[in-house]
């Protein structure tokens, strides 16, 4: 008895066991099943995500492609609607030709042949002289092109006059669609290379200024054509060469500047320093203090070491001229820088100093000479010995010149008697 009731436990045990590795199974196969419907479903969605990746970049290009398209057309506008006005006249262009060829009884290959030889051969000249634009001349392309659309656009004409008898405006417009698109590639292509209105105005101005340099300046222009013939083609410019001839004929680097206007600059300043240094009546400016322009109040200078023109002249100026303050004080010792009378004013003659002219420029032999023929000269000619005369003579001081003046009028007046 106690055997059977062990066998049926055994049996319960086993049936119990195969009811749970029944239900594990079952669970294996539901996971199984759950995990392989979820990599399905990724599989789907990383499809689904790269066949929308793909349409993105393949919609990123068109329009890439369009923005580069329509970038270039509003880039260049004018290129590209005569692009269009080329396609557009080509193709009637050819097709009408071909119905004239067909017209006069030309097989249809042959009549396609010419009139794609006229079209192209045309359109040929126009793009091989555009590629010779600004390396050798374009003459012979633009006449060839221009010869051959005017033939193809004579055949159009022809045709369209015959073919439409009674709208005679439309050979006009055949004519046109050969010959139209030529003359605007060649308006874009040649049309645009000359110079701008701003340009010819610089260039007018340029030339005007060189032909009154030349005619203000004829003794500079000379010498800056010799050193422009002699240099080496393209090594020397013309403002260099101009800079170098100006200082050639007149000694300073600074074009415009002379000795002439050096000398007239130096006697005006030492003219109101002079005028300045003088007491002023007290009823010359009434109502008004004795001075009424203190900045005009400068002491006379003493010398080069004031600075008489070299304060005055603008960095740009003292640093490109050879001008220097040793040039200057050799200038002020010579004479050469002093204020000249006023024209009109009488000539007044410096009281002898008592010291005995101490510190006085001794007269030169060679002056002397100088005012003496300068005083026969005029003596011949009824006119008298003046100091202006001598000053701008010998480009002296004014109280050298008046000495000079004294002492050849003296000459004449006590001629020395021999012993």
């Amino acid at each position: 008895m106690s055997g059977l009731n062990d066998f049926r436990s055994e049996r319960r045990e086993d049936r119990r066991a195969e009811r749970a590795d029944t239900r594990a199974d079952l669970r294996e196969e539901r996971e199984q099943k759950r995990l392989d419907a979820e990599a399905a479903r990724q599989r789907r969605e990383a499809d689904e995500r790269a066949a929308e990746e793909a349409k993105e970049r393949r919609r990123a290009a068109r329009a890439a492609r369009f923005g580069r398209v329509t970038g270039w057309v509003s880039a260049n506008p004018a290129r590209a609607f005569v692009r269009l006005v080329q396609a557009c006249s080509i193709v009637p262009a050819v097709v009408s030709q071909v119905a004239a060829l067909d017209h006069a009884k030309v097989a249809v290959l042959l009549a396609v042949l010419l009139a794609a030889m006229l079209e192209g051969g045309a359109w040929a000249l126009v793009a091989m002289g555009a590629q010779a634009e600004g390396e050798r001349s374009t003459h012979t392309y633009r006449l060839g092109a221009w010869a051959a659309g005017l033939v193809a656009a004579g055949i159009n004409f022809a045709h369209g006059w015959t073919q439409y008898p009674h709208y005679h405006w439309v050979a006009f417009v055949l004519a046109l669609s050969s010959v139209g698109a030529v003359w605007l590639t060649d308006l874009q292509t040649h049309g645009g290379r000359g110079p701008t209105t701003a340009e010819k105005k610089q260039a007018k101005e340029q030339a005007e200024h060189a032909r009154q340099r030349a005619e203000h300046h004829p003794e500079v222009r000379t010498v800056a054509d010799r050193l422009l013939s002699a240099a080496a083609f393209g090594a020397l410019s013309a403002d260099e060469a101009w800079r170098i001839a100006w200082e050639y004929v007149h000694g300073v680097t600074v074009p415009g500047l002379t000795a002439d206007l050096l000398a007239q600059r130096l006697n005006a300043r030492a003219r109101v320093a002079e005028l300045s240094a003088l007491p002023a009546p007290a009823d010359l400016w009434p109502g008004m203090p004795d001075d009424p322009f203190p900045a005009l109040t400068l002491p006379l200078p003493s010398g080069p070491s004031d600075g008489v023109y070299l304060d005055t002249v603008p960095d740009g100026l003292r640093n490109a001229s050879p001008i220097t303050a040793e040039s200057l004080e050799a200038l002020y010792r010579t004479g050469s820088y002093a204020p000249a009378p006023d024209s009109g004013a009488p000539e007044t003659e410096p009281a002898d100093d008592p010291a005995g002219n101490a510190g006085e420029r001794p007269l030169d032999p060679a002056d002397i000479a100088r005012v003496r023929v300068l005083a026969d000269g005029l003596a011949a000619r009824g006119e008298e010995l003046s100091t202006k005369k001598v000053r701008d003579a010998l480009g002296c001081r004014n109280d050298y010149a008046v000495r000079l003046r004294r002492h050849v009028v003296a000459e004449r007046n006590d001629p020395p008697t021999a012993t």
